[in-house]
């Protein structure tokens, strides 16, 4: 619970720089080498864009959960992440999903995303601001910040 209320203290001032901060990795980028918690987190997104289930569940813990910022469950376990994923890139409305990461905040076991999200059935396009959080090279719990 400690961490609840941590986080609801903390997210909003890391939503704010996440919004005006934009980590570009690619040829031109100047940073450094990517932190484990950015690399997790983009295999991540790269096997949802593939549909991939089971590299996509590869990069989750088996006690991960999925939250509705700031503190409701929605999935809580891999198995439950699993079936929702499995269900949603199986499902024919859902052919040309792709998430684009429009903005990146990474703060030590953090990464704060802004990604664009087309194919989603009923609802499309899509911008979340999703929070994830990486510990021991899985992700642990992520969280879906939605009309703040």
């Amino acid at each position: 619970m400690r961490r609840v209320h941590l986080l609801i203290a903390i997210v909003p001032a890391l939503l704010l720089a996440a919004c005006t901060v934009k980590v570009e990795r690619g040829p031109s980028a100047s940073a450094g080498p990517p932190s484990e918690a950015e690399r997790i987190v983009q295999a991540q997104v790269d096997a949802f864009n593939r549909r991939d289930v089971d590299a996509f569940m590869a990069t989750y813990a088996a006690d991960a959960i999925h939250w509705a910022y700031p503190s409701d469950t929605t999935f809580n376990g891999a198995a439950r992440i699993r079936a929702h994923y499995t269900e949603l890139f199986s499902d024919p409305d859902a052919s040309r999903l792709h998430a684009t990461v429009r903005k990146r905040m990474v703060q030590g076991p953090y990464v704060i995303d802004e990604e664009y999200i087309v194919g989603l059935p009923a609802d499309d396009p899509h911008v979340s601001v999703i929070i994830y959080e990486v510990r021991g090279g899985l992700i642990r719990n992520v969280w879906f910040v939605e009309d703040l």
